[in-house]
């Protein structure tokens, strides 16, 4: 099955600019109202949206960057970035957690009143600008973590908003004040393991594993079946960036005089069933395969496996 995606009618950094402009106009106006109104619920929630424009602003920068062009050492250019900039993003979103929860803990057993109706007014605001910011990054979300990230922190605030509003609007109507407390609490709940979900992306980029979707035992099945192709090993599949799979394998042939036809059929199999378009693959013999010193090495064997074995060449 071909991967596709429809064209992008705006660029990355367009939408992401628009979408950090909004998102940090709304941060101080949030955490305005909620130091006048005195709700922590609403405090949090511009702690969260300010974590959603550290995210855009990471994004921005990552899709300004990645479009510099490769050379010297940096033979891939500059499109792993992004992945470098997700700690950022989560250390400060794990931070804002933390500040939260000690707020919600001094305020324990302190009775404290809350102004409901402007904390209504500015949720539902808070509320109508994530969505937009959502609408914004969506299309752009698949090629660009870190606007993966903020799409998905600008979702998760636009619930806090709903969260916020009814809480100030049951506290309106005569319900306990310390639910402000309690839905703070909720956020920065909802906000860790997203965070520490997000860090475990970036970390299998970092430690190319398989992208999802890839599965390396199908990849090597699928190669297989291509006529003169003997067996497919020392595959690895990784992403430098997540729109950007790629393939390394080598291909043991039964006839290396139809290594042109094998290959392009194998690259053509590669790029239309699973979407890897960079693709680098080793035509060889199995007496080649069995002679092949790198295997020999004790880093080879760690990545290899135990279970690697060579041929006999026949």
């Amino acid at each position: 099955m071909a991967h596709g995606h429809p064209a992008h009618t705006e660029s990355p950094q367009r939408v992401l600019l628009l979408g950090l402009v909004l998102s940090l106009a709304f941060v101080v106006i949030e955490a305005v109202t909620g130091v006048l109104t005195g709700s922590l619920a609403l405090l949090s929630d511009a702690g969260h949206a300010l974590a959603d424009s550290a995210g855009l602003l990471l994004a921005l920068a990552a899709a300004t960057l990645a479009r510099r062009p490769a050379g010297g050492r940096r033979t891939y250019g500059y499109a792993r970035f992004e992945v470098l900039a997700v700690p950022v993003h989560v250390a400060l979103l794990l931070g804002i957690a933390g500040y939260i929860i000690f707020e919600a803990i001094s305020r324990a057993g302190d009775s404290h009143d809350v102004d409901a109706v402007p904390v209504i007014g500015v949720g539902l605001a808070g509320l109508a600008v994530n969505l937009v910011v959502v609408r914004m990054l969506h299309t752009h979300a698949h090629d660009n973590l870190n606007a993966r990230a903020a799409r998905l922190e600008a979702g998760a605030d636009a619930l806090s908003s709903v969260a916020v509003v009814a809480s100030a609007a049951a506290i309106a109507l005569g319900a306990w004040d310390g639910l402000d407390v309690v839905v703070a609490l909720a956020i920065a709940a909802f906000v860790v393991p997203r965070s520490l979900l997000l860090l475990r992306h970036a970390a299998d980029i970092l430690l190319e594993s398989a992208p999802p979707g890839l599965d390396p035992a199908e990849i090597m099945a699928a190669g297989s079946t291509v006529d003169g192709v003997v067996a497919l090993h020392d595959v690895h599949v990784w992403s430098i960036a997540p729109s950007f799979p790629a393939l390394s394998a080598h291909v043991e042939l039964t006839d290396v005089r139809a290594t042109e036809r094998i290959l392009t059929e194998l690259t053509v199999l590669l790029r239309d069933r699973f979407g890897i378009g960079h693709v680098t693959l080793q035509p060889e013999t199995p007496a080649l395969h069995e002679a092949i010193a790198c295997c020999l090495s004790p880093d080879a064997a760690r990545m290899t496996g135990a279970d690697h074995e060579h041929p006999v060449a026949r």
